[in-house]
């Protein structure tokens, strides 16, 4: 399996944090390959880096072009929908970027790398929450 960095843990690498760095290396000699990261992460990041400087913004563009985007298609759009009606009929409010994010880990079947407790409640996906 693949790993696929959520915003929160990308936005920490990228501002050099130490302890997601070094969980972030435990995992690369256990899961092999670039980790990828979710559109709705791509988009995350790039609307933050708005507001920085030319020079930091380029900087941050040079980084996040690291990571391989992953693409929606209509198997994204049917696993979020079965997710969003799931959980709307528990009363479990989820925030609508989070479950794009949960529907693109589970069509690749990959594993979703985050720093946000909320994607405990999401049962259908793989996760390591640091």
């Amino acid at each position: 399996m693949m790993l696929v960095f959520d915003t929160s843990v990308i936005i920490s690498i990228e501002r050099e944090d130490k302890e997601v760095i070094k969980k972030v290396h435990e995992l690369s000699k256990i899961y092999v390959g670039q980790p990828q990261i979710a559109f709705v992460t791509c988009y995350e990041f790039l609307l933050g880096i708005k507001n920085r400087s030319p020079k930091n913004q380029n900087e941050a563009l040079e980084f996040i072009n690291n990571f391989n985007c992953l693409s929606a298609t209509k198997r994204t759009a049917e696993i979020l929908a079965e997710l969003r009606h799931k959980y709307a009929a528990k009363g479990i409010e989820i925030a609508l970027a989070d479950f794009i994010i949960a529907s693109q880990v589970k069509e690749n079947d990959m594993v979703l790398v985050t720093k946000d407790k909320i994607f405990e409640k999401i049962e259908e996906i793989s996760k390591i929450i640091i």
